[in-house]
């Protein structure tokens, strides 16, 4: 997430102990990638626990390395941050990076048009069950967002 325009910050948060957690505590860096909807598998197949230190190759995800940090070829958008602070929150570390660089896709101009980008905003909490059955539910213009 966001948390500072000046210097432009963001914060991840990572469980203690998680191999990911590991890796971060050793870097220096870190991307946040931005995901089309299409790509929702990605979500799955990152999320598991794998014991190798590359969990993209283990899964074939292609990347390319930016700062020493994967990027992901398939984001419609990323950012680079140098890490700040790690700080203990609980059984999470969040983890503070100053951006040093970013990227986004011809969708983005100021604004995300949403012509080719379809984002990922919720998958819920089962969101390991195969996405093959997951359905986008058409809403009528008069249905209210709560």
């Amino acid at each position: 997430m966001p948390i500072s325009d000046e210097p432009p910050l963001f914060a991840v948060s990572i469980r203690i102990g998680s191999k990911t957690n590991q890796l971060l505590e050793k870097s220096k860096y870190f991307s946040v990638n931005w995901i089309d909807f299409a790509d929702r598998r990605l979500i799955s197949l990152l999320s598991e626990s794998v014991d190798s230190d590359d969990k993209l190759k283990t899964f074939e995800v292609p990347y390319k390395l930016i700062f020493q940090t994967p990027v992901l070829i398939r984001a419609q958008a990323y950012a680079i941050c140098e890490i700040q602070l790690i700080q203990e929150t609980g059984d999470h570390n969040l983890i503070i990076g100053k951006v040093i660089g970013a990227m986004a896709s011809l969708d983005f101009d100021q604004h995300w048009k949403f012509l080719d980008y379809s984002p990922i905003l919720y998958l819920g909490s089962n969101f390991r069950n195969p996405f093959a059955k997951v359905q986008a539910k058409p809403r009528s213009r008069n249905e209210s967002v709560t």
